[in-house]
């Protein structure tokens, strides 16, 4: 199989799968990509932070890694170990997280990440993570992960207890290349968007 075609499998597998618990049932009927083949995974972050009057006062768009922890997490969700549970995004001062996930109910959670896996378009075969976060004081954005909760087997009425594993991460320190930290006053809003891709 070309390494073309291994990203590709990589990326419709995927997309289907960590999208929703819908997507858990096709891991156990694709065989993994051969042993050898490379696959990237790419995260590509844009944090835009609005203050009380809708006016932008901070942008940043990176990059982040994939976890040594991240890519243990995609084997066991090829090899039909796991199966996928609710995503989270950390900001630093708080948790993104999906209206559904009721483990979670208040800040520094904040309830109001959406998931998505486009099926046509520029973000074709992407899982998109975004929402939003307003901190309640002063604070600053120096470290940014995704968060995964894996299920022990695949889900039939809901994933519950769910192993939370960290997925991506970046450092916001300005050094090495990069970005710098992103300062938030109290009350201003925090919009965030991951798209997760496969090369």
């Amino acid at each position: 199989m070309s390494r073309k075609r291994v990203a590709a499998f990589v990326a419709v597998a995927l997309a289907a799968a960590i999208a929703g618990t819908a997507g858990a049932s096709l891991l156990h009927r694709v065989a993994a990509p051969p042993t050898g083949s490379k696959v990237t995974v790419h995260g590509e972050w844009t944090i835009v932070v609005r203050n009380k009057h809708h006016k932008v006062v901070a942008r940043r768009h990176f990059e982040n890694a994939l976890t040594t922890n991240g890519a243990s997490v995609l084997q066991q969700l090829l090899s039909g170990q796991a199966a996928v549970g609710p995503w989270g995004v950390n900001v630093g001062f708080g948790a993104i997280v999906s209206s559904l996930d009721d483990d979670v109910n208040a800040p520094p959670f904040y309830k109001t990440l959406v998931v998505t896996a486009p099926t046509s378009g520029p973000d074709v075969n992407k899982v998109i993570l975004s929402g939003t976060a307003t901190p309640s004081s002063d604070t600053t954005i120096t470290n940014v992960d995704t968060w995964l909760g894996l299920c022990t087997a695949p889900p039939t009425g809901g994933c519950t207890g769910p192993s939370s594993q960290q997925f991506t991460h970046k450092a916001l320190d300005g050094l090495n290349g990069d970005p710098a930290a992103v300062p938030v006053a109290a009350g201003q809003q925090v919009a965030v968007t991951v798209k997760l891709s496969f090369s």
